[in-house]
């Protein structure tokens, strides 16, 4: 390949990146022993975006990767319905339901407002080496890991509690946990395109804003802001 380059004179890459085996169980596939994994039916069943997902965050890029479906359902309950995809529905409806899909923020943020903040400042910071270096399953863990945190943080914050006394506090929860993640939307919209793509709809984020420029302190979202529809974005796997 490189020869055919060269005599076509095209220069050619200075970096070759080659993945492993898939691997079915602790065995490569085999039509004659029968652990063959058709991904085309595997893509029908649990989705695009899912596979997609499941294969960057648990395969080691360069290394043979062992998987299963049982293992591939664990990861779409575990890190897609439950965690990414609850955290959009959760703050979406509540936003939608309490807040007439508008949210302001307004005055100062709180100690656990500004504390989730650094906590994203600091999983974020490795990213474009991992990128660089093709270490995409130690970036998709760290992405994902901001999420955890997000809903943690909504959960401890209880913005269901504020809308009586103190409106102002429950919009900035709120508007925080939309710059989470409109953040985790645009870090995993490689990896998930077409779920993020929804999420960032719903947020009415151009597509030329869709970059990480807030990987060096710019804001996503403005001090107002409304919100589309967001349809349930992963079903559950029981």
């Amino acid at each position: 390949w490189p020869a055919f380059l060269l005599a076509a004179k095209i220069e050619p890459p200075k970096r070759i990146f080659g993945h492993g085996w898939i691997l079915s169980g602790d065995e490569k596939m085999s039509k004659s022993k029968g652990n063959i994994l058709n991904p085309i039916e595997i893509a029908n069943n649990y989705g695009i975006d899912e596979i997609r997902y499941y294969l960057m965050k648990e395969v080691s890029h360069g290394n043979d990767g062992n998987i299963s479906l049982n293992s591939l359902e664990h990861c779409i309950n575990s890190d897609l319905a439950n965690n990414y995809g609850n955290l959009c529905q959760r703050v979406f409806s509540f936003i939608k339901n309490n807040c007439n899909n508008s949210i302001c923020k307004d005055g100062k943020l709180s100690e656990a407002d500004n504390k989730i903040i650094e906590q994203t400042e600091d999983l974020t910071k490795d990213l474009r080496n991992f990128m660089e270096n093709q270490n995409l399953n130690n970036y998709i863990k760290s992405v994902i890991n901001i999420s955890f945190l997000t809903n943690k943080y909504i959960n401890d914050e209880e913005p269901w509690k504020l809308k009586k006394n103190n409106i102002k506090k429950m919009n900035n929860i709120l508007h925080v946990a939309l710059e989470q993640i409109a953040k985790i939307s645009i870090l995993l919209n490689p990896i998930i395109p077409m779920a993020t793509n929804k999420v960032l709809d719903a947020l009415n984020i151009k597509s030329d804003q869709r970059n990480n420029s807030f990987l060096n302190g710019k804001k996503i979202i403005p001090n107002t802001i409304n919100l589309g529809s967001l349809n349930i974005l992963f079903k559950k796997i029981n």
